[in-house]
C-alpha cells in the first residue's frame, strides 16, 4: 500500500517525513563525523528512559538479505515521551531505504493502534527537498537484544546506517532534531 504526503499533512504522515530527511541525510553523506554530543543531555520523562547506548551502533550488514545493525545497548529500548518525538533507526540498501521506527499514531499494521509505541518498518521515498513523496508498508521490524533487522526487503547490500531523534515542529515541518550515531 502507498500513501502520498500531501499539503494536509497530518501527525504520522508527518512523523514518516521526518524519517525521509534522516535518510537522505544518510544517501547524502552530510553526517558522516556526527558525534554523539548531543546525546548526553537527552532527557526522557515517560518512563521509558532514555539510553543513548541504545543508539550507538557498533556494527551493520546484511544477512539473509535482511539488513541489520548491533548497538551498544537494547535495541529499541528507548522510545518517544510525547507526540512531536519519533526514535529511529535507518538503512540506505541497493533496494531503497527502510526506516525502523517508535512514534505516537498509527501508520502501520505492526501497530496495534495509536499510542502503540512498538518499533516497525517503513520503505520510503524522497522528493529533491528531502521531503517522503512516498512510503510503503515494506518490510518488518526485528528487534531483539543488540539488533535491529528489517526482514522481507530483497536487499543485497547495506550501503550506510544511522539512528536519530526526529522532531514534528508545530507548523508540520519534519526536522532531524538530534543524529545519535551513523556509519558507513
Amino acid at each position: 500500500m502507498i500513501r502520498h504526503i500531501s499539503t494536509a499533512t497530518t501527525k504520522w504522515q508527518t512523523t514518516l517525513s521526518i524519517l525521509a530527511l534522516a535518510s537522505m541525510l544518510v544517501t547524502t553523506g552530510l553526517i558522516i563525523g556526527t558525534t554523539n554530543a548531543f546525546a548526553a543531555s537527552e532527557n526522557n520523562s515517560s518512563g521509558h528512559g532514555f539510553d543513548i547506548k541504545d543508539f550507538k551502533i557498533t556494527t551493520f550488514g546484511i544477512q539473509n538479505h535482511n539488513p541489520f545493525l548491533k548497538v551498544e545497548g537494547t535495541a529499541g529500548g528507548t522510545k518517544p515521551s510525547n507526540h512531536n518525538t519519533i526514535y529511529g533507526y535507518v538503512f540506505k540498501t541497493d533496494k531503497g531505504i527502510f526506516a525502523v521506527v517508535s512514534h505516537f499514531g498509527k501508520d502501520s499494521s505492526e501497530q496495534s493502534g495509536p499510542n502503540d509505541l512498538d518499533y516497525h518498518a517503513h520503505k520510503i521515498t524522497l522528493d529533491k527537498n528531502n521531503c517522503v513523496s512516498s512510503l510503503k508498508e515494506t518490510g518488518t521490524a526485528d528487534l531483539s537484544g543488540n539488533t535491529v533487522k528489517v526482514l522481507d526487503t530483497g536487499a543485497n547490500k547495506v550501503n550506510s546506517v544511522l539512528t536519530a531523534k526526529l522532531t514534528v515542529n508545530n507548523n508540520h515541518d519534519i526536522c532531524v532534531d538530534k543524529v545519535f550515531d551513523s556509519q558507513s
